[in-house]
């Protein structure tokens, strides 16, 4: 009788305590996977080449925009965000602040939220945060490498000024702006692109300095 009793209160411990796992691993489900490390060429002309080609495609798109509706729109958009996930880190380079690393991550989050959420679900929200996110990165970017680009802050205001008119705004009119915000981005990026091709190129033109450091000018010659 002892040896049953001590069975079943064996028995009921070992059920609570699968319960209780399930139900802390219920609560408190496991952090999501952290976005990978964007991978950048170590070569530099290989990079502003590769952002050259980026900065385009990411104009075309832009160029495109609005869908012509809610589905096309929204698959249109989420290519955009996909494509600004990969310029960022390489208009930044691999010094990367923490604020940074966070408005790469909800760029990079909006676009998977974008490719893979239920059609019913409205993502003018999720937009409006990552275009946000995406002119705080651009705009931070402007001012610590191309700040002597005017056009470059004219186009990063007008991207700002587009997304404060997306508050309120839905359906077509969302869909609008959005594209006008995204074309100001696009705008801004081909220029931080070009400029950067072009101090590359500067660079490599540059005639090579063979004489030492420490070279003194030649004797006269004696009369």
């Amino acid at each position: 009788m002892i040896h049953t009793r001590a069975f079943t209160l064996l028995l009921a411990a070992i059920v609570f305590a699968g319960c209780a796992r399930k139900t802390d691993t219920t609560l408190n489900p496991p952090p999501p996977e952290p976005n990978p490390e964007p991978h950048l060429a170590s070569d530099a002309r290989e990079r502003v080449k590769a952002l050259g080609a980026l900065a385009q495609e990411f104009a075309d798109g832009a160029n495109q925009l609005p869908g012509r509706n809610n589905v096309d729109d929204r698959a249109a958009v989420a290519q955009e965000f996909a494509l600004l996930s990969q310029i960022l880190p390489m208009l930044n380079g691999p010094d990367m602040t923490g604020d940074f690393r966070q408005q790469l991550g909800i760029v990079s989050s909006t676009r998977a939220l974008l490719s893979s959420a239920s059609e019913d679900l409205a993502v003018e929200p999720t937009i409006d945060t990552a275009l946000r996110a995406a002119n705080r990165a651009l705009t931070s970017i402007s001012q610590r490498s191309f700040i002597e680009l005017t056009d470059v802050t004219k186009n990063l205001e007008t991207m700002r000024v587009k997304i404060e008119e997306l508050d309120g705004l839905t359906g077509p009119a969302h869909r609008l702006v959005t594209s006008q915000a995204l074309r100001a981005s696009a705008e801004a990026v081909t220029q931080m692109a070009s400029a950067l091709d072009q101090r590359l190129n500067d660079t490599s033109n540059k005639p090579a300095d063979n004489k030492p450091a420490d070279a003194k000018p030649a004797d006269p010659k004696p009369q």
